[in-house]
């Protein structure tokens, strides 16, 4: 009879392990990673490349203009990972994710301006990331409040 019970129980947390496992918790493997700045620009980079061509349907003017396109780069934080792009002196956050143990706390300044900013926060730590452009890059500065 114990061994009957014992023998379920051991299913019980095989099956449970596994579910939580798809689910996305990730206790069996590394799955849910967070991306190094590497992987975001070879991402970018793939998906620039995978857009279809502009249609020729329609011709289409445009004046000429001095500024660079606006190319995403990957950003590290302590606070965590974000990807920004400048078009001139204006840089505009297109995304964000928060380091393990961070989330971001409210008041994100997306752009484009000549600066953005997100705060990302941990138990007391603040981190408060201030990206800028500087020879046509995102460049980010951090600021860390203990509380």
């Amino acid at each position: 009879m114990a061994s009957g019970w014992l023998l379920a129980a051991v299913a019980t947390a095989a099956i449970g392990t596994v579910a939580l496992d798809i689910v996305g918790s990730g206790i069996l493997g590394p799955q849910n990673q967070p991306l190094t700045e590497a992987d975001v620009n070879q991402a970018l980079a793939s998906a620039r490349a995978a857009q279809p061509p502009a249609s020729s349907t329609t011709p289409v003017t445009t004046a000429p203009t001095t500024t660079t396109p606006a190319i995403p780069h990957g950003l590290n934080t302590p606070g965590g990972s974000l990807v920004a792009a400048c078009d001139g002196d204006q840089v505009t956050l297109l995304s964000w994710s928060p380091a393990q143990g961070f989330r971001t706390d409210g008041g994100v300044a997306r752009g484009p301006a000549p600066t953005a900013s997100i705060k990302f926060k941990s138990g007391k730590t603040e981190i408060r990331v201030t990206v800028s452009c500087r020879n046509g890059e995102p460049v980010a500065d951090t600021a860390t409040d203990d509380h």
